[in-house]
């Protein structure tokens, strides 16, 4: 992706111009890049949590938002940015590292990750240290 690209897919996130079956976890990896590129952690996740409550709002779904999960992601892609490289090669990179959604059962059990308290606040893995 072109820097003009990632900076457009923000701002269609962010406006609510996707649809909902158009926002995939790469696309989360790209816009957290994105953000940590910009700020720090907790600024970033702040505006994660921003962007993907009001995107659920206005599709209209409950539950979608899960503060566990946005954490995680943005703990990991924040722990393996180059921020010596280009917001291109770190959003390239972060897909690549990231493409498998399944890394959080390295460090989460099913059910911990699937409870309620994990979408509403932030908990901790129970499998394996981050």
């Amino acid at each position: 992706m072109t820097d003009a690209e990632i900076l457009t897919l923000v701002d269609r996130l962010e406006r609510c111009l996707l649809g909902k079956e158009e926002f995939h976890h790469r696309d989360h990896v790209t816009v957290a890049v994105a953000y940590l590129y910009a700020a720090d952690l907790e600024t970033s996740m702040d505006r994660m949590r921003s962007s993907l409550k009001r995107f659920a709002a206005h599709h209209g779904v409950t539950g979608l938002y899960h503060e566990t999960l946005t954490r995680f992601w943005l703990l990991q892609v924040e722990k393996s940015m180059d921020r010596m490289l280009c917001l291109e090669e770190s959003v390239r990179k972060a897909r690549e590292t990231f493409n498998d959604k399944n890394l959080v059962f390295q460090y989460y059990s099913r059910a911990r990750i699937e409870s309620r308290e994990a979408k509403e606040t932030w908990l901790v893995p129970d499998v394996r240290e981050l």
